[in-house]
């Protein structure tokens, strides 16, 4: 198809409009049949703005019998479903419930629900066929649900109905720390327990959600939902792949502009896309990872690369939380800390157990205060902040949330005037360690810190600037290797922990005397840090940085095999290796594979 007949919109989450009008449509319809087939009743959870609403759409088309949605014409390509006969069309009455319709409600959310059924029942023309009760709108829901299942027995001879609940949790989410929040659990909970008692009368129940909570506590009401977000069959099934999106650019390109309208942002390109957008991973056995949708899509409508998905597809009280004022180098800082530390667990989902242990929270500090850093760093995994590695630890996940995040934690710590030299010296600072110059690393790094308001920097503790290296290392434009910070090792944590090529580099603070550099390299090498390191390498370093106050004043870098120093350390005294290939020809352990480099 040409591609000069396409309407690229980014915001258009309904399927026949899509259809109908020939824009732009990534063909999904063969995995949304396989996800069909899979189970009754099924939750997929994805971060908002990704495409959930959309994949909705599209099951509700399929169920409409509306044929000729999904067949070519001339203009529009015929797609896969039709295409490989997979479907065989049954038609359905299906019952779409969209919980972001309750809006902001006031003091109680039974108002709320009795009003999304009674739009929903308008709108399948059954205003005043069912009984309606709105002191219990779980009643009234229960009523609508069993009428139309008569009514298309009588009219079909097929007993049962579609139910689609489009981002169930909205509403414990949008008042997640509110007075209210168990009451409207309990709400919802209530309301939700009618599918399970209805099984007779619904033949297919798909939920859609940021969070999963499904499984835990008061849930128990949908036990018999099977969570199909970590499932890596359906991993695709709703976000971009590679493979979608080299098709999709074949048939763009064309109609992208040769430049950006906006100075700030690179001009879109297949290249900048997949460092902007891709990295999305909701299980470790996901064969690809994928590109966020909207940010996609959007990037085409303004024809700029852009913060898309950051700005539009946040969680209200997840930002709040992000941005919190305070001092966002104090050690115990949670946010920080649940993006700079990746674990690997094998639930990710928040207990409502524990959000009903949560005081209500007049501010984003108090709300903040009380979430512990593994339960935040989960809410941050779910809400698109955070991705999954292969090795089931999370960290973030694209240049987009990274450059986002760095406006949050590091940008607003600078006067104004420093704006444009704090983002200098960070990439300064980044350039320097992967071209093995530590001496000019840590030069960068204490110009970036003398930026930093000293109330940043309790007492003598190291934790601040450990922290503040952390952090600018993450949140680099041009930082996207391995980095963890607090890496475990059998008999310790070191400080950070990076990896990038075949380079290894253990980091560790002191501080005491400068003398104190020899013993963060003896706890280096006892405590076995670079034994630690995910993949085997040709070059380990130690690198043990001493501060006073803000400043790293003295550090010490040795080689090492994974267990063991190899030749001798340098000082910040010492003359250094002068290149990348005197640094490797100084420690760096030859392998048949990785041959030491000459000075050449």
């Amino acid at each position: 198809m040409p591609a000069s007949h396409l309407h690229i919109v980014a915001t258009d989450n309904d399927f026949r409009s899509l259809r109908r009008h020939n824009r732009l449509y990534v063909d999904k319809t063969a995995r949304i049949v396989d996800f069909l087939h899979e189970e009754k009743y099924q939750l997929f959870t994805r971060p908002r703005r990704f495409g959930k609403s959309l994949l909705l759409s599209t099951i509700e088309a399929m169920y409409s019998g509306n044929r000729d949605l999904f067949r070519g014409d001339g203009i529009r390509p015929e797609l896969d479903m039709v295409r490989e006969e997979i479907w065989h069309w049954p038609e359905r009455v299906v019952l779409r419930l969209d919980m972001l319709m309750l809006g902001a409600w006031q003091d109680s959310l039974i108002p709320a629900l009795n009003n999304l059924v009674t739009i929903t029942a308008t709108q399948l023309h059954m205003r005043g066929l069912y009984d309606h009760d709105p002191a219990h709108p779980a009643q009234s829901l229960a009523s609508l649900i069993v009428t139309l299942s008569q009514q298309a027995t009588e009219v079909q001879g097929i007993p049962g109905i579609v139910v689609l609940v489009d981002e169930y949790d909205a509403p414990i989410l949008n008042r997640m720390h509110s007075p209210q929040g168990q009451v409207i659990r309990q709400n919802l909970a209530e309301f939700y327990g009618i599918f399970k008692a209805l099984g007779a009368e619904i033949e297919t129940l798909v939920m859609t959600g940021v969070t999963r909570f499904v499984k835990t506590g008061m849930w128990s009401t949908l036990n018999q939902v099977v969570d199909q977000s970590e499932e890596p069959r359906f991993h695709d099934l709703i976000g971009f792949t590679d493979t979608e999106l080299d098709v999709l650019w074949e048939r763009v390109q064309d109609q992208v502009p040769a430049e950006s309208p906006r100075t700030r942002w690179p001009p879109v390109s297949r290249t900048a896309w997949r460092e902007w957008y891709n990295g999305y991973r909701f299980t470790t056995d996901a064969a690809e990872t994928l590109y966020n949708p909207f940010a996609i899509m959007r990037s085409l409508t303004v024809g700029a690369i852009g913060e898309y998905w950051a700005q539009a597809g946040h969680l209200g009280v997840v930002e709040q939380m992000l941005q919190a004022p305070g001092h966002p180098l104090e050690p115990n800082d949670r946010a920080a800390l649940a993006l700079l530390r990746p674990t690997s667990r094998k639930n990710h989902d928040l207990p409502l157990g524990w959000l009903d242990n949560l005081q209500p929270g007049a501010s984003p500090e108090a709300m903040l205060a009380q979430w512990e850093p593994d339960q935040l760093e989960r809410l941050l995994y779910q809400t698109g902040y955070l991705t999954l590695t292969p090795t089931g630890a999370l960290t973030l996940p694209n240049r987009e949330i990274t450059t986002y995040l760095r406006g949050i934690f590091l940008d607003h710590w600078l006067a104004p005037s420093d704006k444009q030299r704090g983002p200098q010296l960070q990439e300064g600072m980044v350039e320097a360690l992967l071209e093995l110059d530590i001496p000019r690393m840590v030069d960068q790094f204490n110009a970036l810190l003398r930026l930093f308001p000293h109330q940043y920097f309790p007492g003598e503790s190291h934790s601040a600037c450990n922290l503040a290296l952390n952090m600018v290392l993450l949140l680099s434009r041009g930082w996207s290797r391995y980095h963890e910070m607090e890496k475990s090792s059998q008999f310790g944590d070191a400080d950070a922990t990076l990896v990038w090529d075949d380079i290894a580099l253990v980091l560790e603070f002191k501080t005491g005397t400068s003398t104190s550099i020899h013993t963060g390299q003896r706890q280096i090498r006892n405590k076995g840090y670079l034994q630690a390191v995910p993949r085997i390498c040709r070059l380990y370093l130690g690198l043990s940085l001493h501060t006073t106050g803000r400043q790293v004043d003295a550090w010490m870098c040795q080689g090492y095999t994974p267990k063991e120093p190899v030749g001798k350390p340098l000082t910040d005294k010492d003359a250094w290796p002068p290149g990348r290939a005197a640094v490797l020809r100084q420690w760096a352990i030859p392998t048949r594979e990785a041959p030491v480099e000459s000075a050449s």
